[in-house]
């Protein structure tokens, strides 16, 4: 076929074609704004409605951060305002992905600067719907095309509706709740019908032309937050010790007066010559050991027999009389199975004992050499703990953070306190709860107190509780002048 035949039978078929009027349901499938459209009002569903559980909170919202920016991404060739609204997406794209590192990290804002961020976040958003709503008049304006409603419009007052809402008496009130839920519901699904409606106006679309495909931006963005999350809760659960090699032990007599009472060999090779100091003297020794479980998270804690995965810890609960009716509590503590490196809580003593010294120290041996080092942030304070049966309970507890590196063996450690009791008492009731971290992920970011307030009190895979009971030597004698 010559060249001028083949252009008459071009111009044939493209006449032929021209005489077929497609028919509206063809139309509707080759609309290209329902889907940038869908995805925007997907994203605006997914970060406006807050579900907190199985960490949808965190999910939910950055998935919508990825499906609002890859609809904003189709559109941002089609006028300024879809520009804008391209860009506020970007931000807050990165924004989503920061607050989800900052969530699995104790750098999180707080107080009045988390008010303003939050804020700051609330007015972006609203921007970048006016903006939305600009781009789409334009565009009905230009295909003269009627708009189906005004869903941005009110989206954008729903928005401030929310934030007034929020510094007002019925913020946890379902009667404002409920309703504010049905009218978001009504504004998301009138924007879906404002994209199905521009069939019409396809020709106002610019192509916009993107190197990465939307599924791979859209997953390759949750796995990098993902990325992320995991790099915070690493770094903030994995604390560096201020460690030194264990140095030569002195107080040899002492040290000597404790074995011949009973104390174990093992301890004392541990204990620091200024803890050895504090129970110069001792009268009586007493030990009590418990072998504490930390079971898998899927393990059943009711069963007898213990999984393989099933992490142990050696915990020695030592009571030490000192003249002058005092006495100190010596919790020693040493991994047999498992390892102790993301953080883990230590909260030891309880209850209205005075106590007038406490101490502790880590040790762990790597590469043939034994060191020491503080027990993180250590200190006296007060935690209020929170019981299914008795509830809220404030008492005193020495609490510290324990997080030994990598590759160290021997883990262990110990902490001390002295109590002063009062003429005639009789016995006292030790306990240890230790809270114990497997892997370093945590949403959201709890601190050591925080970790430690519920410990004890139910069947956490992730805590244990060594509970003791000991009688003084005065207590003693009383029962045996009693005795018949």
């Amino acid at each position: 076929m010559t060249g001028p035949e083949q252009d008459r039978l071009d111009e044939m078929i493209e006449q032929g074609l021209g005489d077929i009027v497609p028919g509206e349901g063809v139309v509707g499938e080759v609309n290209p704004w329902r889907e940038p459209i869908g995805r925007i009002a997907a994203g605006m569903a997914l970060t406006g409605i807050t579900l907190n559980f199985l960490y949808l909170q965190y999910l939910l919202p950055t998935l919508g951060a990825a499906l609002q920016y890859l609809g904003f991404r189709t559109l941002r060739r089609s006028g300024p305002a879809f520009r804008l609204a391209w860009g506020l997406s970007l931000v807050r794209l990165v924004w989503y992905a920061v607050w989800l590192m900052l969530s699995a990290s104790p750098w999180m804002p707080e107080g009045t600067l988390s008010y303003a961020l939050g804020l700051a976040g609330m007015a972006v958003q609203i921007v970048q719907l006016l903006a939305l709503r600009a781009g789409l008049r334009d565009v009905c304006r230009r295909a003269e095309v009627e708009q189906q409603g005004d869903p941005l419009g009110a989206a954008v007052i729903w928005q401030l509706l929310i934030v007034l809402l929020a510094f007002s008496p019925l913020a946890q009130s379902w009667l404002a709740v409920i309703p504010m839920l049905i009218a978001f519901a009504l504004i998301i699904r009138s924007l879906v019908r404002v994209g199905g409606s521009l069939g019409g106006a396809g020709y106002c679309m610019m192509d916009a032309p993107v190197r990465v495909s939307s599924g791979a931006m859209k997953w390759g963005y949750l796995l990098g937050c993902f990325a992320l999350v995991l790099l915070a809760s690493t770094v903030a659960n994995h604390p560096r010790l201020d460690a030194q090699p264990l140095p030569a032990q002195g107080e040899t007599e002492t040290r000597q007066a404790l074995a011949a009472l009973g104390m174990p060999e093992e301890v004392l090779a541990d204990l620091s010559d200024e803890h050895v100091r504090a129970l110069e003297g001792a009268l009586y020794v007493e030990v009590q050991e418990e072998t504490l479980n930390f079971r898998p998270s899927w393990a059943n804690t009711t069963e007898e027999e213990l999984p393989p995965d099933t992490h142990q810890m050696r915990s020695l609960a030592i009571y030490i009389e000192l003249p002058d009716k005092r006495m100190v509590e010596l919790n020693w503590f040493e991994w047999i199975q498992g390892s102790a490196c993301w953080r883990d809580g230590l909260r030891a003593g309880g209850g209205d004992d005075p106590q007038t010294y406490f101490g502790g120290s880590l040790l762990y041996d790597k590469d043939g050499q034994t060191y020491t080092a503080p027990i993180l942030a250590l200190s006296d304070r007060e935690i209020t703990t929170n019981s299914p049966f008795f509830g809220a309970n404030t008492d005193r507890y020495i609490v510290g953070t324990i997080s030994f590196p990598f590759a160290s063996a021997r883990q262990r450690g110990y902490v001390l306190r002295e109590l002063q009791f009062e003429p005639g008492r009789a016995c006292n009731n030790g306990n240890i709860w230790y809270f114990h971290m497997r892997q370093p992920l945590e949403l959201p970011y709890r601190t050591t107190e925080e970790r430690l307030s519920s410990v004890g009190w139910s069947r956490d895979p992730h805590s244990q509780q060594h509970f003791t009971f000991y009688e003084t030597l005065e207590g003693r004698a009383w029962d045996a002048a009693h005795a018949g």
